[in-house]
């Protein structure tokens, strides 16, 4: 059934919702467990997302990891958006600045995880593009796993913040990949030549 993956991701979005009210789940980790390797996470998903873009524009929508790469860059695009609204609605204070996991509506940014839906948008895509074809593809799954972790490791977030980022990032990046690229399909004949073929 086409929409299982949703579903997952909804359910998944909703259980962080609750988890987030649920008493003892969200906790501040001891200083001592942000440990170095978990220091690069603004680096991993800044590289991931300029990875996606560049690709998409060089390679352009005519072939199969092209297109790919499109709806990759726009799954990116739509799911900050919608992270930006609910930054702004929740206004959930981060770990850095508070030890209160309950601190809602006062002005925060930390639910949900913009670092996290972004590792998920991009990699959804291509897992789901590429999983019969190439099963190692699956591993890319550990570019949103190593964000979740490292907001958390480093206070810039609260667990619930992550699982809800990596349910509205596979969302929209299920979403993007059966329905989209959007932008090329509404170009004439829905095709966008990339920077490859005119040089």
């Amino acid at each position: 059934m086409t929409f299982r993956p949703a579903l997952a991701a909804a359910a998944m979005l909703a259980c962080a919702c609750h988890a987030a009210y649920a008493a003892d789940f969200d906790r501040r980790l001891n200083e001592a467990n942000a440990g170095p390797f978990w220091q690069h996470g603004n680096l991993v998903v800044n590289t991931a997302v300029a990875s996606a873009v560049a690709g998409a524009l060089w390679l352009g929508a005519e072939d199969r990891l092209g297109r790919t790469l499109w709806q990759s860059s726009e799954a990116w695009a739509v799911s900050a958006a919608v992270t930006e609204v609910l930054k702004v609605a929740a206004g959930r204070v981060r770990p850095t600045e508070t030890q209160d996991p309950g601190k809602w509506f006062a002005g925060g940014r930390s639910f949900p995880s913009g670092h996290t839906t972004a590792a998920a948008s991009v990699v959804t895509p291509l897992i789901l593009e590429y999983k019969d074809d190439h099963p190692m593809v699956w591993l890319l799954a550990a570019i949103p796993a190593y964000e979740m972790v490292s907001r958390v490791k480093t206070h810039s977030h609260w667990q619930s913040d992550v699982i809800a980022g990596a349910a509205i990032g596979a969302a929209t990046g299920y979403l993007e990949h059966q329905r989209g690229p959007w932008v090329v399909k509404a170009l004439p004949r829905g095709v966008y030549v990339g920077f490859r073929k005119a040089f």
